[in-house]
């Protein structure tokens, strides 16, 4: 299975965290619209098992509402090279994320639902054929503290096509 653990908790956690809203309205005008079109500095990263870096290029548009509903969209194309190698592959992130309102778990936590509709993610090395395609669903929660300091995340329920693409993953950049 592909490991989902850093694409989905970087997605989810970076726009959660900014948006810590109630489920999307579609009555009241935007009172809150913005773009981000951004490069990454290099990071450390990892991907079945191969360490390496990564460099994320980042177009997204945030629209929120004056109830403080939201939607997001966002499409993320991360250069990944291995350090052992040096080869590259790219990966695609694409969708739209809609976020519930927070609701308040009683022991001065909170937790935000959100679901991800869209490509999340596509494998692919540069000028080549893509290794790997997973397209679908994916709803989460992500659990803050009353300071909204991020506790934890969990995926609800995936759906879509879910391709074991380690393998050929590690094929490609070995």
């Amino acid at each position: 299975m592909i490991k989902l653990r850093p694409v989905i908790i970087a997605f989810a956690v970076a726009a959660t965290v900014a948006t810590v809203v109630p489920v999307f309205a579609l009555a009241a005008a935007p009172v809150i619209h913005e773009k981000a079109h951004f490069t990454s500095e290099p990071y450390a990263d990892d991907w079945c098992g191969i360490a390496g870096t990564s460099v994320d290029t980042v177009v997204a548009q945030y629209l929120e509402r004056d109830s403080g509903a939201s939607i997001e969209t966002v499409n993320i194309t991360t250069l990944f090279t291995a350090t052992a190698s040096g080869k590259s592959m790219l990966i695609r992130q694409t969708g739209a994320r809609r976020t519930d309102a927070p609701v308040d778990n009683g022991d001065g936590t909170f937790t935000v639902v959100f679901t991800n509709t869209g490509q999340s993610p596509s494998f692919k090395l540069p000028n080549g054929p893509p290794i790997a395609l997973d397209v679908g669903l994916v709803e989460g929660a992500v659990t803050f503290d009353a300071e909204g300091e991020f506790l934890s995340f969990e995926v609800i329920r995936e759906r879509g096509q879910r391709p074991a693409a380690c393998d050929l993953i590690i094929a490609a950049l070995s």
